[in-house]
């Protein structure tokens, strides 16, 4: 069977909010009248995610959960994730989202009008000067600086959980991912570019920062930050080498 749209959202230890979540994202989707699949992506969460996921199911067309085995300690696994769901993925346009709700669900509609529009991806941009505080405000907007000269000139933020692609993209992009860690979201884009898609650029002027951090990461700025640095290095490579052209 076919969608209109898939939904992906990587989770671990997320049982206290997935719940609410997906409340509102069928909520959303039944006000909006979008036939979506939604797959969850979970690492073995001790917490009993899962479980907790599959409350929901009678609320969506369809609603799965998917797992990516357990979670190594200590090791980003989002990117993992958002590569097998994305590629389980059975819409006429697929989505990641992050399960906090940083971006709102509105978003969905102006990513599914970009892709409607003739753009082959489409992704949420944050002003990192306002939305980001402190060393996280430093850190972003150094990196952001590296990765527009380095990788993706015009793109002022990558690292926004909240990215949408045509199946085609999507089938073109995510079999060549091999980045599991913080720079996969730069190294689809960058692919994404390297193929000729085009991507709309969506602002978000009402992202907000989940101050409890990731549930997938649990890394400090600084260390994710020197992976993500460690990451951009090895696409730009992998780029200059032509790993990317299969």
């Amino acid at each position: 069977m076919s969608y209109q749209l898939s939904i992906v959202i990587p989770t671990y230890n997320e049982a206290q909010r997935i719940g609410a979540t997906l409340q509102s994202l069928s909520e959303y989707l039944k006000k909006q009248k979008l036939d979506a699949e939604v797959l969850v992506l979970d690492a073995d969460s001790p917490d009993n995610t899962a479980e907790e996921v599959k409350k929901y199911i009678n609320k969506f067309s369809s609603l799965r959960v998917v797992s990516v085995g357990p979670k190594p300690k200590g090791q980003f696994v989002k990117g993992l994730q958002v590569k097998k769901g994305m590629l389980e993925a059975k819409g006429k346009y697929a989505l990641f989202m992050d399960a906090d709700l940083a971006t709102p669900l509105k978003y969905i509609d102006q990513a599914v009008a970009e892709l409607d529009s003739g753009k082959q991806v489409a992704i949420c941009v944050r002003n990192l000067q306002k939305s980001h505080k402190g060393l996280r405000k430093l850190i972003s907007g150094f990196g952001n600086t590296l990765v527009q000269t380095l990788l993706l000139p015009g793109i002022a933020d990558t690292q926004c959980g909240f990215k949408a692609f045509t199946s085609e993209a999507v089938q073109a992009i995510f079999p060549l991912q091999t980045i599991d860690s913080w720079g996969f979201d730069m190294e689809i884009l960058a692919i994404a570019r390297k193929k000729g898609f085009s991507i709309g650029l969506i602002d978000v002027p009402d992202w907000k920062d989940v101050k409890e951090g990731s549930k997938i990461s649990g890394s400090s700025p600084i260390k994710a930050s020197l992976q993500t640095f460690g990451d951009l290095l090895k696409i730009r490579w992998r780029l200059l080498r032509g790993k990317y052209k299969h």
